[in-house]
């Protein structure tokens, strides 16, 4: 019974050990901000499902304000794995991506790794980059107008 303990009690030590040393932290810088209004709106995906638009599938949502026209945030943390962005520049802190009448964005937009779809919003496996421990990474906003 007490070799069972101490087996336990070991196990765990070095099992919360592990976890703890698997995460990474993901440095973030966003460049090409058109001015300095508002307020930089961030979500991290860890799977396709909802990439880019369900905003209630992301992994993780970072919001920053920012000066200079770049913004850099920092997301703690993170489990090592397969994670793709999806942000956008809300310069009226109304939280979501003001469109035209077509539906293409008025605010800024970007994603990691610069993904593209064939048309419309990036993809997933477009954008997709894989966190093995502290990443810096900068990314680009696009205005379409």
């Amino acid at each position: 019974m007490k070799k069972t303990l101490i087996f336990l009690i070991f196990s765990f030590i070095v099992g919360f050990g592990a976890t703890a040393y698997s995460q990474a932290t993901l440095h973030i810088t966003i460049n090409g901000l058109r001015n300095d209004n508002g307020q930089v709106i961030l979500y991290l995906y860890n799977s396709e499902t909802g990439y880019p638009k369900d905003h209630n599938k992301a992994f993780r949502i970072a919001v920053s304000t920012f000066t200079n026209n770049m913004c850099m945030m920092d997301i703690h943390n993170l489990p090592k794995g397969i994670y793709a962005i999806a942000f956008f520049h809300d310069e009226n802190k109304n939280g979501v991506i003001d469109t035209n009448f077509l539906g293409l964005p008025i605010e800024g937009v970007g994603s990691s790794e610069n993904g593209t779809g064939s048309i419309g919003p990036p993809t997933f496996n477009g954008s997709k980059f894989e966190l093995k421990g502290n990443l810096s990474m900068t990314l680009k906003t696009k205005y379409f107008f």
